[in-house]
Parts: structure tokens; C-alpha cells; sequence
């Protein structure tokens, strides 16, 4: 690490019902009283990693899952008092919050910016009822209209649209409707995800079983691409891959994670990256929970320890999701070599193909690269 910044993520794995596409750690809440045990286990775990990271500063604050807008506000304050108290905050800190269109209600959100939260990232997916009831969501498009009304109504205008895309059946003029419905909705970013599934999700069941079949990938192309050319046409600025926001309003805890900076996980399920290492917190809320009950650490599982190679390949990859790419001079300096000369042959063959650019000193990925991505990213591993 260049400096002693880093994100903060906290994991909530409790969602209103679990999504057919969804592979995430997460599970549906069948008690609310669950929540107060396990907010009771973050704060013990948030009180440990302060003592472990003293000297971290945390410049961004993540609350993910899940559904984290299940959480009541008195048991957010709680999460946040012991925050600001445990660790060293930047000033003007981006705070997020993950939240589910169909349980957003104005008091709810209104208390939350007093104490603090001053972004979320609402989970939409699609304002189309036929598609969310593929997807398994829990919310239909009357639940988004009333949730985007009250987040405006709270002053809560900084706040993030999730769109999908490719789900099985969708045509060029649905998704059309999909980005031009959340334009409609003000929010000064918006992030388009191919739909993307795990083995042994209901949803890859259904297509494995014939009952439902996936875009093929010149259709996902064009729906990528009209992303590309209808929000930039709204004037929303073209920043990494699968994300546009307002000039200046960027997601700045993912920046962090796509510039390979560190990052401190809490919660059942969290990941963690410090010192080159990746590493999960167990993935059972119920264990987490006995843990900190019976005043134990938290048990974690390394998923890597990277190379000093690996982590500059780590970087690379990451950096290139950005639309701007990765500037080798600020690269050479931080990882001490030479990016352009150790992975010339990378390069050169993703510049061949077209996928890759290099123009004063700084490599990005083409326009025809950012649905390619994977093919050209790949080459970096090797």
C-alpha cells in the first residue's frame, strides 16, 4: 500500500427472500431478533480490526449483502457510533448502504442520513415485472417508483440504480426501456451487469433443465453496447466497465477496489484484502455469531497469498476495468519494475487485437476490449 487508507465492507447476509439468480453469501431472514444477535457481533468484530488496523485510516464505508436496508436505524447507529469511535475516518467519507426497493420507507431513510449515510445503491435489476419475476426479486415496478420518490423526498439524491442485463427473453427495446426508466428515476450513477450465474442457483437449473435459455453472446454485445451509447448520450460519464455516474460521482469504494487498494471485511461472509492476502470471515452467520458469544475471534479461510508477481498481475487486471485504464509510470513507481517491458507480449497481443490501446503513457482497454474484457485480462494471469 502506497498509504494507510482503506475501505471498510460490512456484510449483511439476511435478505427478504434469496434471488434465483443470486450466488452471494446470503440467507432469507426468518426472525428479526436475528438481526440484534448479529448486530451485536459486528460491533465486537468492528472494535477488533480497529485494534488490529490502529494506524488505518478508513477512507469509504460499504454495507452490503444481502439486504442491509433490513437493518432497523437504531441498530445502524449502533454499527456507525462504533465506527467513529474505533477507527480514524477521513473526512467527507462516502458511506453506502445496499437497499431493496421493496421495504424503503421515508422515515426510514430520512433517520438514516442523520446519522450519516450518504449514498445507496438501490437493487432494481429491471422495471419490467415479467423480468423481475424471472430474476426471483422480491419487488415489482410499483416498489421502485415509491422507493426513488421517497429517496428523493429524504434529500438522499446521491444514490445508484443496479440494472441487469441478458436475462433470458430480453430484447433490445426491453432493456432500452430498462436504462431510459432509470434515467427518468435522477440518480447520479448507474451500474448495468450482465446476468451472470452460479452452478447451483435456481435460475441455472432452469436453464440447464430447458425451461429457461440465456442470451447468446452477440445479444449480450448489443445490449451492452447500447448502455454505452444511450447513458453517455444522457450524459452520464463512462468510468469502468460496468459503471456510469455524474461527472464527480464516482463510486469511491469500489475505486478502491479496482486500483487494488486494501480493504478490511466484517461480517459473516466478508472478505478482506491486506498485505497481498485475501481472506473470508466464515460463512455461516449462525457460527459468527456463537464466535464473538463465546468470545472467540472470528474464523477465517485464506483464499490467496499472491506473489509480489501476482499482486502486480492483480493490479493490472483490476486497473483495466477502468475506463481510463492504467498509467505505467505511476505502476512502475508503486510496484517498482517495468510494467510496459514484463508484459510486453500481453500487451502487444491485446493491442493486435484490438482490444487494448496505449496513448501517452497510459493503457486502457478499446471500446471493442470492455465486452472482451476477460479475453484480454487473462493474458495478464499468464
Amino acid at each position: 500500500m502506497l498509504n494507510s487508507h482503506r475501505g471498510l465492507y460490512i456484510h449483511i447476509p439476511f435478505c427478504i427472500k434469496k434471488c434465483r439468480y443470486c450466488d452471494f453469501y446470503s440467507e432469507p431472514l426468518a426472525d428479526s431478533a436475528y438481526l440484534e444477535s448479529y448486530t451485536a457481533a459486528l460491533l465486537i468484530e468492528i472494535e477488533q480490526q480497529a485494534e488490529k488496523f490502529s494506524a488505518a485510516q478508513i477512507s469509504s464505508i460499504f454495507i452490503g449483502g444481502g439486504t442491509p436496508s433490513l437493518l432497523t436505524v437504531q441498530q445502524l447507529a449502533k454499527i456507525f457510533s462504533t465506527i467513529k469511535k474505533s477507527f480514524k475516518l477521513v473526512d467527507n467519507i462516502e458511506i453506502s448502504i445496499e437497499a431493496n426497493p421493496a421495504a424503503l420507507e421515508l422515515s426510514w431513510l430520512e433517520r438514516i442520513a442523520d446519522i450519516g449515510i450518504n449514498r445507496l445503491s438501490i437493487g432494481v435489476q429491471s422495471f419490467a415485472d415479467k423480468e423481475l419475476k424471472i430474476l426471483g426479486r422480491a419487488h415489482n415496478c410499483q416498489d421502485i417508483m415509491e422507493s426513488i420518490e421517497n429517496l428523493h423526498s429524504a434529500g438522499l439524491t446521491n444514490f445508484n440504480i443496479d440494472l441487469i442485463y441478458g436475462i433470458p427473453g430480453q430484447s433490445l427495446n426491453d432493456w432500452q426501456n430498462n436504462l431510459q426508466r432509470a434515467v427518468d428515476c435522477s440518480p447520479l450513477h448507474i451500474s448495468a451487469y450482465l446476468l451472470q450465474l452460479g452452478n447451483d442457483t435456481p435460475m441455472a437449473i432452469d436453464i440447464e433443465k430447458g425451461r429457461l435459455a440465456m442470451l447468446d453472446e452477440d445479444s449480450e454485445a448489443l445490449l451492452y453496447y447500447k448502455a454505452l451509447e444511450f447513458l453517455q448520450e444522457k450524459g452520464l460519464m463512462h468510468y469502468e466497465i460496468s459503471n456510469f455516474c455524474n461527472r464527480g460521482f464516482e463510486c469511491l469504494h469500489n475505486l478502491n477496489y479496482w486500483q487494488a487498494g486494501e480493504y478490511i471485511g466484517i461480517g459473516a461472509g466478508a472478505v478482506s484484502y491486506t498485505n497481498c492476502r485475501r481472506y473470508i470471515n466464515q460463512v455461516s452467520w449462525q457460527e459468527y455469531i456463537r464466535n464473538f458469544r463465546d468470545k472467540q475471534n472470528c474464523v477465517v479461510e485464506e483464499l490467496e497469498k499472491m506473489s509480489a508477481q501476482e499482486a502486480i498481475a492483480d493490479a493490472i487486471i483490476l486497473g483495466l476495468r477502468l475506463c481510463r485504464g492504467i498509467n505505467l509510470h505511476d505502476y512502475n513507481i508503486r510496484f517498482g519494475t517495468d510494467i510496459a517491458n514484463e508484459y510486453a507480449d500481453s500487451i502487444l497481443s491485446g493491442i493486435e487485437k484490438g482490444l487494448l490501446k496505449m496513448e501517452k503513457g497510459q493503457l486502457s482497454l478499446t471500446k471493442q476490449g470492455y465486452f472482451l474484457s476477460n479475453e484480454v485480462l487473462c493474458q495478464f494471469i499468464t
